[in-house]
């Protein structure tokens, strides 16, 4: 069962944000530009490079694959849309028009820092009306070969994210985020995706990844860190997959309360978890786009 409870305002964005770079798995440029949207809208993405093509909302119900990123979308999909949501959501914006001129969002530089930075620097403008959040009355879980997200609740909203690699240059990592404290957010939003430099040419092979660099993504070799920066921070790689789960969580279109542990998380699991939260705030009557009486 979950409860619903009251967080904060809605807001949307003060002003048009453009953001230009290139498209991770594409290789071509692309501009994405988020502009205010009505309360209760929620996130909605529209290709304006194809014709006629219809907006998408950034909805649970609309993601069509989670392979090496989040696509929502059949007609004109929308890819790695992670990164830009998760920011949307540090902000404290719940409604927005993206217009995007490609395939898919702009990597930036592998993380949500400048989405994040862009965002804060159009301003966010409240909407006047309440925010309302989920909360669990008991926990529970969902599990998956050794993965797992667990919800429960809790008097401070957190999420924890372990992981586990083989290559030495990540290993086990663990971090824990109180969301109510903004350095760590600002940690979490500039934490850069990464991938192995043993997988690059299986992913160029299948036409994905062909945008990637040292410019956009921490590549490993074993115990090296190919970058020649190094890490932003000691647990950079369990960052990352903490910004991309809560990228995925705002596809549920409402803040989730308590506590929210999540071990050996990817784009997969987090949808699987948020699509269960989604059937769970159906039977308790909870819409989270529904305007509250």
């Amino acid at each position: 069962m979950i409860r619903v409870v009251e967080s904060g305002v809605r807001g949307t964005v003060a002003s048009p944000s453009a953001f230009s770079g290139i498209g991770l798995h594409t290789g071509a440029p692309v501009m994405a530009t988020v502009r205010p949207a009505a309360a209760h809208s929620g996130i909605w993405f529209k290709r304006v490079d194809v014709p006629y093509a219809s907006p998408i909302a950034g909805r649970i119900s609309a993601v069509r694959e989670t392979r090496l990123g989040t696509v929502i979308g059949e007609t004109a999909p929308v890819r790695t849309i992670e990164h830009l949501m998760a920011a949307l959501s540090i902000a404290g914006i719940d409604d927005a028009f993206v217009e995007v001129d490609g395939p898919e969002l702009p990597i930036m530089d592998g993380s949500a820092r400048d989405f994040l930075t862009g965002l804060r620097d159009s301003g966010v403008h409240g909407q006047g009306v309440a925010r309302r959040a989920a909360m669990p009355l008991a926990p529970w879980a969902i599990e998956d070969r050794g993965r797992s997200i667990r919800w429960e609740p809790a008097d401070v909203d957190s999420i924890e994210v372990s992981i586990e690699f083989e290559d030495a240059a990540i290993g086990s990592q663990s971090v824990f985020l109180d969301l109510a404290n903004g350095d760590a957010l600002a940690t979490v939003a500039a934490a850069r995706t990464f991938c192995r430099r043993s997988d690059i040419d299986a992913m160029h092979a299948a036409g994905l990844a062909l945008g990637g660099s040292l410019h956009n993504a921490i590549v490993v070799d074993g115990d090296r860190i190919l970058n020649p920066e190094g890490l932003r921070a000691p647990s950079e790689f369990a960052y990352h997959k903490a910004l991309d789960l809560i990228g995925d969580l705002a596809l549920f279109g409402a803040p989730l309360r308590g506590r929210i542990s999540a071990l050996r998380p990817g784009h997969d699991l987090n949808v699987a978890f948020v699509r269960e939260v989604a059937e769970r705030a159906a039977g308790c009557g909870f819409d989270p786009f529904e305007q509250a009486d």
